[in-house]
């Protein structure tokens, strides 16, 4: 049992090693932390950048934009895997709507074909704040199928506010947004728009409402439930004193989850407030929330829940949500990225220290407890003099975690830097202490977001003062190595076999069987086990026999299952994958 237990907490807590194809020497990217390459540097302001990943190892940035110098409209512009501005997208951007008055704080999602839907809100109506979306093809042109100027989602009376976005799976996205159509509280509303540009004609005009409760409902996050349907959180103020921190499921029908409480499931309601809320997914349908926490009083601390794909609270993850960090001072503004376990990487900006703000990142494990080969209250990734604010953070492919962030070490102005943790919870000693620069021009660089370049390094965008006058998008690529620039290596290699395990469908899960779905990348020895939350192996099979290549084996083999949680864990050599499965009566 001893070793049955040992196994199943190895299971839980080890990551999987991501293989990743090597890409070709380029050399368009610069290597020169004070060069980057621009994106936008249009007349007149550009602000708050953010990017999604274009699948062939460049990105897509949106911002809005003041080049007209009567109203901010919304731009994006599409940078190549070499470093390149595509040239098939106009200079500075294309426009995605330069509609009357304003439209501001884009957000941006990939379609899955090479383009991106954008969400923002917008003013055009003249009164209130409404919901709109576009639609960018790979090519850089507009998609003629949306209205120009972009598809209104909502337009309810009273403003809406904070769009977030996320796909749907088969091309289209589903958007949620704070809603004051009720005249004198928000709420949260979502609302599905599809690859074609329609608005879902099965989800509700303007919306579906999430949450209706008292009071404030605000600053929500959203992520996919893996099934074309999206989990959102928010801070809650329903309670009327303090906020609290909910999340709610709508299904691609547009239907809220009927197995989930109306108005959202309470993942924290301890004492004093808790806000800042970011989402990702579990990988099982399920979401882990993290946020900034001030149970104790005094300070902010860091927090993280897990909500099942039924709706519930994980049982074996604390009441109110584990505590990530409580060092002295306070911690804030975290961000979160799967581990590809079923747990999680956070980090966030950190006062501990009492004279200036560092970065330090933390994991929980799928099993709720922080991991113990991380350091207590988190690893710092950067402790360098003056302040660095504002994390972001994208997986690495291998179980850890590059973040970016504003960085005044210079103590004159704020520049981008960016550090890589390992899944060990070591930062990578490949990497400069404190962070590699990625942009020291002059003046100040500000709001950096991050994604994956797929050859695990990444590409970081920011807003960009260098001109001394106006703000511009610059961007710059960093290498696994910790390196600026393009790839070191110009030999392309085969990617190996996958080694895989999939998600549990369905899951909940009824009935006489268990069919784990999963792929070995050789016949070497492999075994799929079963667990159950108190660390018993229910079920053990070898696997290895069976050969390189995708399988399906019923896990449960005729046997009864109690109803509960486990966890199937999948491992061969040094590979450990696991994933979590609820079975009902």
């Amino acid at each position: 049992m001893h070793k049955a237990r040992s196994l199943f907490f190895a299971c839980a807590g080890l990551l999987g090693l991501a293989l990743l194809l090597q890409r070709p020497a380029t050399a368009a990217w610069p290597t020169d932390p004070l060069v980057n390459v621009p994106l936008c540097t249009a007349a007149n302001d550009q602000f708050n950048p953010t990017m999604v990943s274009d699948g062939a190892g460049g990105a897509i940035v949106t911002w809005y934009d003041y080049r007209s110098g009567t109203n901010y409209d919304i731009y994006a512009q599409h940078v190549l895997a070499s470093g390149a501005v595509d040239p098939a997208w106009p200079a500075n951007g294309r426009a995605l709507c330069t509609a009357t008055n304003a439209q501001q704080y884009p957000t941006i999602v990939a379609d899955g074909s090479g383009g991106a839907i954008v969400t923002w809100y917008d003013a055009r109506s003249g009164t209130d704040n409404d919901i709109y979306a576009q639609h960018v093809l790979a090519s850089g042109a507009v998609d003629p199928a949306w209205p120009a100027d972009g598809r209104a989602l909502c337009t309810a009376v009273n403003g809406q506010y904070e769009p977030t976005i996320v796909a749907d799976g088969s091309g289209g996205a589903i958007v949620s947004w704070a809603d004051y159509r009720g005249g004198t509280y928000s709420d949260i509303f979502a609302q599905h728009v599809l690859a074609s540009g329609a608005v879902d004609p099965a989800w509700p005009a303007d919306g579906r409402a999430l949450c209706t409760a008292a009071n404030d409902q605000f600053n929500p996050t959203i992520v996919a439930d893996g099934a074309g349907g999206t989990i959102v959180t928010w801070e809650d103020y329903r309670g009327g004193m303090y906020r609290d921190i909910f999340a709610q499921h709508v299904l691609a029908s547009g239907a809220v989850d009927p197995a989930w409480p109306a108005d959202g499931r309470a993942l924290c309601t301890a004492a004093n407030d808790q806000y800042n809320p970011t989402i990702v997914a579990d990988g099982s349908g399920g979401a882990i929330v993290t946020w900034e926490d001030y149970r104790g009083g005094t300070y902010t601390d860091i927090f993280a829940q897990h909500v099942l794909a039924d709706g519930a609270v994980d049982p074996v993850w604390p009441v109110d949500g584990c505590a990530l960090c409580t060092a002295a001072h306070s911690q804030h503004n975290p961000t979160i990225v799967a581990d590809g376990t079923g747990g999680a990487i956070a980090t966030w900006s950190d006062y501990r220290s009492s004279s200036d703000y560092d970065i330090y990142a933390q994991h929980v494990l799928a099993t709720g407890a922080v991991d113990p080969a991380w350091p207590a209250d988190g690893r710092a990734l950067c402790s360098a003099a003056i302040d660095q604010l504002l994390p972001t953070i994208v997986a690495d492919g291998s179980g850890g975690a590059i973040v970016t962030w504003e960085d005044r070490r210079s103590a004159t102005y704020f520049d981008i830097y960016a550090q890589h943790v390992l899944a060990s919870g070591a930062v990578d000693p490949a990497w400069p202490a404190y962070g590699i620069a990625l942009c020291t021009a002059a003046n100040d660089q500000l709001h950096p977001t991050i994604v994956a370049d797929g050859s695990g390094g990444t590409i970081v965008t920011w807003e960009d003062r260098r001109s001394a006058t106006y703000s511009d998008i610059y961007a710059q690529r960093v290498l696994a190595n910790g390196q600026l620039g393009g790839d070191v290596v110009s030999v392309p290699r085969e990617a190996p076999l996958a080694f895989a395990l999939d998600p549990v469908r369905p899951n909940p899960t009824r009935g006489g069987t268990l069919t784990v779905h999963f792929a070995l990348a050789s016949p070497a020895a492999a075994s799929l086990e079963l667990f159950d939350v108190a660390g018993r192996r229910i079920a053990a099979r070898e696997v290895g026999s069976f050969g390189a290549g995708r399988h399906a084996l019923d896990l449960r083999e005729g046997q009864h299952l109690a109803p509960g949680l486990y966890l199937v864990c999948l491992r061969q050599g040094t590979n450990t994958r696991v994933t979590r499965v609820a079975v009902l009566r």
